[in-house]
């Protein structure tokens, strides 16, 4: 920091640094940032990266474009490697996503049946990608249908009401795939009868959002942000009372006012960018941010998973928005990582993850590890393998099914392996194939409507090791 305080010395020399007075400094010594205009652009770099993905999901992925705002676009098949247009897609549940705009109206979302042994998510977002509300298998969620508003309503006639803090957001539903045949139709006919529909139009309290908030921006992230934050910031506010005092007057300072962005005199963008980074590297670096779940394993602090501190924890959030935007709470989903989130194999090794035992998720639960290459995709192979789980052929050492009816619970293995280096085929079921020729790859743990022993430390998590290539 002494580096940084001789380059604001100079800067000062030349310009004018207005100081922040009391709103929103203790936000700023929060994350290690200077009380002035390079400061409150590094906060406001921060709390407003989650908006490009907001933007990657309205406009540039065509859900504005398409649907519209307040109606429903639904995918029917789960993810392949042809897949390109999605990073790390979800291979276990097929989705069905809307933007949903209050500015002038109310929103129905009816919630049909569904199975009571089948996971079901309607997860309600705030552009930040803030949970705010959730129907769902782990709620119990009473089926039916649902007001959604920016402003209390009368619930009389609905199975109940939901206020979003802001006019605008997203919905996005998930439900679980038991399998990849008959069970796909099945699931597609549930996304057809869930659906938004608007009702009881009013004086629109804010300008509709339209492709236009997401057009002409420059082609620069850190500028774009900037321009992104300031475009929403009367329809994407704060949901903590103390940041809608203090937010409004850091991204003043940063140059954000009446939805537009024009750069303070003497601020230098590059230095609030590495600023943003630092705190960045802070906080993933801190013991408490990633809790140790033992072999390796790691997991984010639950407190920010999902609602992040209704929108205050506002690091954690940029970080999860980069690689899981939308995430979901704790008690629906779990996602452990290992000590380092990317591994590699090179010419003739293999993983081998042996598991104490069936990770214990609810009845309505179910778990998964999938393989991504180095850009994030479904790896390409002859067995069409995604990823390995619960709902896997996966054998015991002795060939019987490790979820065969009655059998009772122990330790088994799943082999990664290269996609063209096939083992023997005891393994064929536990295989989950990685990138022919070896290389970088990503392997993801989910855990949805997991028990308390996946955090609590009571569950042994799977011990990873570097062996030989298994081969017949």
């Amino acid at each position: 920091m002494f580096l940084y305080h001789l380059i604001l010395a100079g800067l000062c020399a030349s310009t004018q640094c207005a100081p922040l007075h009391d709103h929103g400094n203790d936000l700023l010594r929060s994350l290690n940032l200077p009380i002035d205009e390079v400061g409150a652009t590094a906060f406001s770099l921060l709390y407003g990266a989650p908006l490009q993905q907001f933007r990657q999901l309205a406009s540039t992925s065509g859900i504005l474009k398409g649907e519209g705002s307040n109606a429903l676009g639904s995918h029917y098949t789960t993810a392949t490697a042809s897949v390109r247009n999605v990073v790390r897609p979800n291979v276990d549940t097929i989705y069905a996503t809307g933007i949903f705009d209050l500015s002038a109206t109310d929103v129905v979302v009816t919630l049909p049946p569904m199975e009571d042994d089948r996971f079901y998510l309607f997860g309600f977002y705030d552009p930040y990608g803030d949970l705010f509300a959730t129907l769902g298998s782990v709620d119990a969620s009473t089926p039916g249908r649902y007001l959604l508003g920016a402003r209390e309503a009368c619930c009389d006639d609905y199975a109940g009401c939901i206020t979003s803090p802001n006019p605008i957001g997203t919905l996005l539903i998930r439900v679980e795939v038991k399998n990849n045949d008959t069970d796909v139709t099945h699931v597609a006919s549930y996304l057809s009868n869930s659906t938004l529909a608007t009702v009881n139009p009013h004086a629109a309290s804010h300008p509709p959002l339209t492709l236009t908030d997401f057009a002409d921006l420059s082609n620069s992230t850190v500028l774009s942000t900037l321009q992104l934050t300031a475009r929403l910031q009367s329809r994407a506010t704060p949901e903590s009372a103390a940041f809608q005092h203090k937010v409004p007057a850091i991204l003043a300072l940063a140059g954000i006012r009446n939805g537009s962005y024009n750069q303070p005199n003497g601020v230098n963008m590059t230095l609030a960018a590495e600023l943003a980074k630092a705190a960045t590297t802070a906080f993933t670096k801190a013991p408490s941010s990633h809790p140790d779940l033992g072999n390796g394993w790691s997991m984010m602090n639950n407190s920010y998973s999902g609602t992040f501190e209704s929108g205050t924890a506002i690091v954690p959030r940029a970080i999860t928005a980069a690689a899981l935007y939308l995430q979901v709470t704790p008690a629906n989903a779990l996602y452990p990582t290992l000590g380092s989130t990317q591994t590699s194999l090179s010419e003739g090794e293999a993983y081998v993850f042996t598991f104490s035992g069936r990770p214990p998720v609810a009845d309505n639960g179910f778990w998964s590890l999938t393989m991504y290459d180095d850009g994030g995709y479904l790896v390409a192979n002859a067995e069409n393998t995604w990823a390995v789980g619960d709902r896997s052929n996966i054998t015991f050492a002795d060939g019987g099914l490790v979820y065969g009816n009655g059998t009772a619970d122990g330790s088994f293995q799943v082999l990664v392996q290269d996609a063209g280096v096939p083992p023997p085929t005891n393994w064929t079921s536990n295989w989950l194939p990685a990138p022919s020729g070896g290389g970088s790859f990503t392997v993801t743990f989910r855990l949805y409507a997991p028990t308390d022993a996946l955090s609590n430390g009571s569950y042994v998590y799977p011990l990873v090791e570097k062996v030989d290539a298994i081969t017949a």
